[in-house]
């Protein structure tokens, strides 16, 4: 059997969404291919008209409709074009699309090509949607699903598996998962709030065959934000036919942000599969995740049956145990920009350094904003550069400033570990960093900002803490070992199969990341 790898993209990015967007088409495939293995843009085919009030106080509501054809076929063109020259196969993937909407009464779609050539269809519904797209190498994933059916939701009475095999269940919008409130679709106050009759549960309750995925939703300024969803695709190789063939059989799934990696199997068959058996189904979960692991679910249709619950049954490695660490370098804290005086974004350069023969292996990104750069890992030393946004007052309580990596290393708990960062130093074992999360701080800094911009002495003030406000700060966050983030385990479904039924895993991390895997249907076999 080939292996499988697990490749992250992304495929909504609504590119050319607004008249005065910054970023090109050109300029998104860059940003994507900087931290992403695939990026299929969604090129937002709508325009806004601003309709003043007639009456009353001032006012405008924008009002959205097609593009003129003039303007749909020169961006369209301009999308292609930057898809086509970004594709370089083994190295980074894209696949032409674009956000259908129609008439709005069935809900949203990102139809996304295998390659370019494709045309856009100007429809009013989802079945004039398939309609067009039957023989054509496309597909129409839905997104946002859980809003009012009719209005922007999914109503699952229309469905396509073949043109549809998966969906997008959580955004920035939120989750579309079920009826449920622990990140419904609440952020977007005019589309919302989420409601049951389009919720991914109920597609599935209904028997369709539908893999899970997640996705920003983005706006082409940072295509795969941290923390607005991300799509994982399993297959051989990174290439536009592989992925495509593992969009088709549903080998994907969707995490919020971190890069859980996941492998779950029924019977041996991987996760989109329906598959025949006979007597009790086999499950095997293998989990491994960017912090402590919180809890595994398993669930046959819509019920849970089985709940791993991981945080407490782990412990630190004992002295000269050799083992795999994780740890979670953060920055983005300190003053406001008007404040600091300063509104680019600050770069904090970093030297992560272990001893006692321990090596770097490995790192995942968590980044929001562009002009990121990957780390330079070198055995037992990595060189590393974040940028973090200078946030504002309106919307700092609203907005997260925080950029991220998180490295994997191996070594010993006694093992020293030295980190050097934006002029700050910190050095521990690795057993004390496992103990619990460390802050660095700038206190020169921010008293320097207080003398020589506002003309204040810190022995001037009544709170001479201050100081702590104002100055930028990073978080190294405590040390994770192996048996912390990873774990395996295998059950047996006893309760007979009566039909056809599908299981799936949920799982959730202690800092609150979440992955779903697309199912697998199993059928009694005659």
């Amino acid at each position: 059997m080939t292996e499988n790898h697990v490749f992250w993209g992304e495929i909504h990015d609504n590119v050319c969404q607004f008249e005065d967007c910054p970023v090109t088409p050109e300029q998104s495939v860059a940003l994507a291919r900087s931290h992403l293995d695939f990026y299929a843009p969604a090129y937002y085919v709508s325009a806004s008209l601003l309709v003043e009030a007639v009456d009353g106080p001032p006012g405008a509501i924008g009002l959205e409709g097609w593009k003129s054809p003039e303007k749909l076929a020169r961006q369209w063109a301009q999308v292609q074009e930057a898809t086509r020259a970004g594709y370089e196969p083994g190295a980074f993937v894209t696949f032409p699309g674009y956000e259908w909407q129609g008439d709005g009464s069935s809900g949203d779609h990102n139809v996304i090509f295998r390659e370019e050539g494709g045309e856009i269809t100007r429809v009013a519904t989802l079945t004039e949607l398939y309609a067009a797209l039957q023989g054509r190498d496309a597909v129409a994933i839905p997104h946002h699903t859980a809003y009012q059916p009719g209005h922007r939701g999914r109503d699952w009475g229309v469905h396509d598996e073949r043109l549809s095999p998966f969906a997008e269940i959580y955004s920035v919008h939120g989750s579309s998962e079920a009826d449920e409130e622990w990140i419904g679709l609440r952020i977007n106050a005019k589309m919302g709030p989420g409601v049951a009759g389009g919720t991914y549960q109920e597609a599935l309750e209904r028997g369709l065959h539908l893999g899970a995925v997640c996705s920003t939703d983005g706006t082409g300024l940072f295509p795969g934000i941290y923390g607005w969803g991300l799509m994982a695709c399993l297959a051989p190789e990174l290439t536009r036919e592989a992925l495509w063939a593992a969009f088709g059989e549903r080998r994907v799934y969707g995490v919020t942000g971190d890069r859980i990696v996941m492998d779950f199997r029924v019977n041996g068959a991987p996760m989109g599969a329906c598959i025949a058996a006979r007597g009790r189904p086999e499950l095997h979960v293998a989990v491994e995740g960017l912090e402590a692991l919180d809890r595994i679910e398993v669930l046959r249709g819509s019920r849970v049956i089985h709940t791993h619950a991981h945080q407490g049954t782990w412990e630190v490695p004992r002295p000269g145990q050799r083992s795999r660490f994780r740890l979670r370098i953060e920055t983005g804290w300190g003053p406001f920009a008007r404040e600091a005086g300063e509104r680019a974004p600050r770069e904090w350069r970093g030297t992560l350094t272990l001893s006692g023969g321990g090596r770097v292996l490995g790192w995942s990104p968590c980044w929001l904003i562009g002009g990121q750069q990957a780390p330079a890992i070198d055995g037992a030393v990595v060189r590393f550069s974040l940028l973090a946004p200078q946030p504002s007052p309106g919307d700092a309580a609203l907005r997260r400033f925080q950029n991220a990596n998180v490295f994997e290393f191996e070594a010993r708990p006694e093992d020293l570990l030295e980190l050097q960062i934006g002029g700050l130093s910190l050095r521990a074992s690795v057993g004390e960093l496992c103990r619990g999360s460390r802050v660095l701080w700038d206190g020169p800094e921010a008293e320097r900002l207080l003398r020589e911009r506002f003309g204040v002495a810190v022995e001037e003030l009544e709170r001479p803490g201050l100081t702590r406000l104002l100055a930028h700060k990073a978080k190294v966050h405590r040390v994770i070992p192996e048996a912390g983030y990873a774990t395996s385990f295998s059950l047996v479904d006893d309760e007979p199969l009566l039909g056809e039924t599908s299981y799936r895993i949920r799982v959730e991390q202690r800092n609150g990341q979440r992955a779903w895997s697309s199912p697998i249907w199993v059928r009694p076999e005659p």
